[in-house]
């Protein structure tokens, strides 16, 4: 019997252990959509290059080859994938260039420029 009034004691107290571990954390308050939307885009609506380009990583079966926003705009100039200014924003016309641009190569068509579209592309810069 005594026993028995133990474990009761001892389920209770890991019960009450259990309700208080699961209340809720406060919220991280998360940046404001606007905070957000012009840290990536400037005033005119046109993708900001500097938030554009990420870093790549090199592996030792395909080279990096990292490209600025104009030599993007003039490697998809000069496959006839682009006819707007080269003037180093990747705006829409520029991301839909590059979109068509992997398409045509079989590439993934989401419009990022990583390693494979950038091997692509560099073929088309000393032209």
């Amino acid at each position: 019997m005594f026993a028995k009034m133990i474990s009761f004691v001892l389920f209770v107290f890991v019960l009450a252990g259990c309700a208080m571990s699961s209340k809720k954390q406060p919220a991280q308050s998360q940046p404001a959509a606007q905070e957000l939307y012009s840290r990536d885009y400037g005033q005119d609506g046109s993708w900001l290059s500097e938030n554009y380009e990420k870093p790549i990583k090199k592996t030792s079966s395909e080279p990096a080859i990292q490209l600025s926003p104009k030599q993007i705009q003039r490697a998809l100039k000069s496959a006839g994938f682009y006819q707007g200014s080269v003037d180093g924003k990747i705006g829409p016309r520029t991301k839909e260039a590059i979109k068509e641009f992997q398409k045509a190569r079989g590439l993934k068509a989401d419009g990022v420029v990583g390693k494979r579209t950038s091997a692509e592309l560099n073929k088309y810069l000393s032209r």
